[in-house]
């Protein structure tokens, strides 16, 4: 049974740089909580809750493990579990560095960086306490534990090409950035990095490169995977034209429905819990525009309808849509046969669902020496 855990062990990465020097866990568990440790560092907080439930399982009093849980757990007092985690936890029975990592999880946010440092004095060669003194406020906290604690900082050298490329180091450099979140991978094989790797692509307008790695990251967990969002993104950008396309066809076919008094056609593009607010043309007040819309006897008849010079612009994570055009033709009063000539610009909100793409709010406004909708 030993020979097959040592071999799970070896297959599934878990023998890895110490993160403590001693642990309260029976040697087993302590390997696999040294493994959730180094997920928890890394951000892959699934599989760091994954790995430490794994290493309560041989020994439920695993203090690293434990803390690990609690660690990966929300402070907020109102609604997370962090504080009840760790009250649940044997202080007495924790090792000495378990017993600092406890106390600086206790401590108010606020005054955790004052409490970071206190920790560290007291265990100047622990990984874990020293982790606890890093900061995204100030990156070079990165690079001061990669010096410290090499065979540790795959997380730190992931932080480090985010700080590379924005240059936080000085003048942004590519170059360095991409080396340091390999170096990253190479330590570390999990998902984050490739994600990291993705962001970088995207930043410098690759997103064909970011998707494929985006991807990987999703490959290590499909179901559920914190990933999938940025994969949506790129491949939305990378597709914009044929997307820009088929919102602008949208939106011709939405305002023939309305113009053809087809309810059943627009329907297409309402979303049940999404308010379409429009003003119309005769600048009358906002509204709301639903099926008792349809029910409105018109006063006009329409002769001709065209929208043209229509333009998509996307929000930055692609799942908003601003449509601009201009409408021109011209309606036929039903009582007087009074013709009217038409000429508006106008634009309509779109955002991108769980049922697809749906229409939220739309304007319009005669243009200049021209005519819109009558007032009723």
């Amino acid at each position: 049974m030993k020979k097959l855990l040592f071999i799970f062990l070896l297959s599934s990465g878990i023998l890895s740089a110490q993160w403590f020097e001693k642990t309260s866990c029976k040697k087993s568990a302590a390997k696999i909580s040294n493994a959730a440790i180094e997920s928890m560092a890394n951000l892959e907080y699934l599989s760091a809750m994954g790995m430490a439930k794994a290493a309560l399982l041989l020994d439920p009093d695993c203090g690293c493990a434990q803390l690990t849980l609690a660690a990966i757990s929300s402070p907020n007092p109102d609604w997370g579990s962090q504080k009840a985690k760790l009250e649940a936890i044997n202080y007495t029975e924790l090792s000495a560095e378990e017993k600092a990592w406890y106390g600086f999880l206790m401590t108010p946010w606020a005054d955790r960086p004052a409490a970071a440092k206190a920790a560290i004095e007291k265990h100047p060669n622990s990984p874990i306490i020293n982790l606890l003194g890093t900061n995204p406020r100030d990156m070079m906290t990165y690079k001061s534990f990669a010096e410290k604690f090499p065979q540790q900082s795959s997380a730190a050298y992931n932080m480090m090409s985010y700080a590379y490329l924005r240059g936080d180091y000085g003048e942004p450099d590519q170059e360095k950035a991409m080396n340091y979140v390999k170096k990253s991978q190479q330590m570390h094989d999990g998902p984050n990095s490739y994600d990291s790797m993705a962001e970088h692509y995207a930043s410098l307008g690759d997103f064909e490169k970011a998707l494929e790695l985006e991807l990987k990251a999703i490959d290590f967990a499909t179901f559920a995977s914190p990933y999938s969002q940025n994969a949506q993104i790129y491949f939305s950008k990378i597709n914009k034209e044929d997307l820009s396309k088929e919102l602008m066809k949208k939106q011709r076919e939405a305002q023939d429905a309305i113009t053809n008094q087809n309810y059943e056609t627009f329907s297409k593009f309402e979303h049940p819990e999404i308010n379409h607010i429009t003003g119309d043309s005769n600048l009358s007040p906002f509204y709301t525009f639903s099926k008792a819309s349809f029910d409105v006897e018109p006063a006009i008849t329409w002769n001709r309808f065209d929208m043209n010079d229509m333009q998509v612009n996307f929000s930055p994570d692609m799942k908003t849509a601003v449509l601009t055009f201009y409408g021109d033709g011209s309606y036929v009063f039903k009582d007087t046969k009074e013709e009217v000539a038409y000429s508006t610009r106008g634009s309509s909100v779109w955002v991108n669902t769980n049922q697809g793409w749906k229409i939220m709010h739309s304007s319009w406004a005669p243009n200049k020496d021209g005519k819109g909708i009558p007032q009723s």
